[in-house]
């Protein structure tokens, strides 16, 4: 890809398994091992990373849109400890906030910090069927499942989607929890969508200006680069 990670392509699994987009292909990884599931590994400096903390609970933090919700993009982010990390709340098109995936910086010992992005979408989330290739063909085989087992057509859907798409496709994580929701990680396109979320939040951190910054400004273009 070009532009603000370099010439180097994103990193993709092969066919039948999980999707990963690799945006610093040249670095080794010292804590892949202990999120083997995320879907998105990049590298960024430390300052671009406390700067994006700082940042969000002042400008995009998700409670900030109020009773009302927000358009889709605006106010969508969460900040959260041990391990810092961010929450993805990705808002649908009428405005409501909906969990879709989590960032996570293992350690922020070093001046780059190694991130994680972690896809975790639930059955009960707005997103749970996007990724499915013909919805038709799945709501045609759960109204046949609701009739002969006598379940809700919603529910016949999730398990039409998660034994004919999501096992399949090896994106399934977990089929029940312990409230009966089934989870999955996402396709490409939703790995690409966290991907840009991401991007763009690093961009409007680094140029905004911060409590305390009337007088300094914000990042110069060209420090903290994310260029690698």
């Amino acid at each position: 890809m070009s532009g603000i990670f370099g010439s180097n392509p994103p990193k993709q699994n092969q066919v039948n398994q999980r999707p990963v987009i690799n945006l610093s292909p040249k670095h080794k990884f010292r804590w892949h091992s202990k999120f083997p599931e995320a879907q998105l590994l990049l590298v960024v400096p430390r300052a671009i990373w406390n700067r994006t903390r700082a940042y969000v609970p002042h400008y995009e933090a998700v409670h900030l849109a109020g009773r009302f919700g927000a358009d889709p993009g605006d106010y969508e982010w969460e900040v959260f400890d041990n391990p810092q990390g961010l929450k993805w709340w990705r808002r649908t098109v009428g405005g409501d906030p909906a969990y879709c995936a989590a960032v996570i910086a293992p350690s922020t010992d070093l001046d780059t910090v190694e991130l994680f992005g972690l896809l975790d979408i639930a059955s009960d989330s707005p997103w749970w069927f996007d990724s499915i290739f013909d919805m038709a063909k799945i709501h045609k085989r759960a109204e046949t499942i609701s009739r002969q087992k006598n379940v809700a057509i919603e529910k016949a859907e999730i398990w039409v989607s998660i034994e004919d798409e999501y096992k399949p496709r090896n994106l399934l994580t977990t089929a029940k929890d312990e409230n009966g929701i089934a989870w999955r990680v996402g396709d490409v396109d939703e790995v690409t969508l966290l991907q840009n979320a991401l991007v763009g939040l690093f961009d409007r951190a680094r140029t905004a200006i911060l409590p305390g910054e009337v007088s300094t400004g914000p990042i110069k273009k060209g420090t903290g680069s994310l260029k690698k």
